[in-house]
C-alpha cells in the first residue's frame, strides 16, 4: 500500500511540473542560432568588426553597431534598428523540422517587447546553412508573407550577458 502511496505522490508531483517544464521547453531557442548575426556581407563583416571593436574600448555607443543585425538570445529574437529599436520576436512554439532548420511561431513586439503589445504573430523558419544563418518569414497574424528577403547572415559573436533577460 505505501508503495502504491509513494507512486501516486510521485506521479502528481511529475504532472503538476510538466506543464511549466514543457512551458519553459518551449519559449527556448536552440543554442545553435543564439548569437548577434550580421549580413554575410563585406558590409556585415566591417560592422561586426567595430562592434567587437567599440565593445573591446567599452564604448557606450558600440550598441549602434547593431543596427541591421539579428540579436538571438535563449528567449527573443530582435531585428535591431536604430538606437535598439527594432522589431522582438518572442518564441511561443517551436518545431524542429530537421538537423539544423526550425519554425518558430512568435509574439511581435515593436521597437519593445511584446509583452503587452497586441503587435500580432509572426512565423519564420530559421535554418543554418554551413555556419550561416538563413531567415525566412513565412506568414505574419496568419497571411502569408511574399515580401520578405531571405538573408544569410554569420553569427559574429555572442550576445553580451544581460543585454537581454536569457
Amino acid at each position: 500500500m505505501r508503495n502504491v502511496e509513494r507512486l501516486t505522490a510521485a506521479i502528481l508531483m511529475f504532472g503538476s511540473l510538466a506543464g511549466p517544464l514543457a512551458a519553459a521547453r518551449i519559449s527556448l531557442l536552440p543554442n545553435a542560432v543564439q548569437g548577434i548575426w550580421m549580413t554575410d556581407d563585406g558590409e556585415g563583416r566591417a560592422q561586426c568588426k567595430a562592434y567587437l571593436a567599440a565593445m573591446q574600448a567599452d564604448n557606450e555607443d558600440a550598441y549602434m553597431q547593431l543596427v541591421g543585425a539579428e540579436v538571438i538570445s535563449a528567449n527573443m529574437l530582435h531585428s535591431y534598428a536604430e538606437y535598439g529599436e527594432g522589431n522582438f520576436y518572442q518564441p511561443k512554439r517551436i518545431e524542429k523540422l530537421g538537423k539544423q532548420v526550425w519554425r518558430i511561431t512568435a509574439a511581435v513586439g515593436i521597437d519593445g517587447s511584446p509583452e503587452g503589445q497586441d503587435s500580432g504573430t509572426a512565423k519564420f523558419k530559421l535554418s543554418l546553412i554551413r555556419s550561416k544563418l538563413k531567415w525566412d518569414m513565412e506568414s505574419f497574424d496568419g497571411k502569408p508573407v511574399d515580401s520578405w528577403d531571405a538573408h544569410l547572415y554569420f553569427r559574429c559573436t555572442a550576445v553580451p550577458t544581460g543585454m537581454y533577460a536569457s
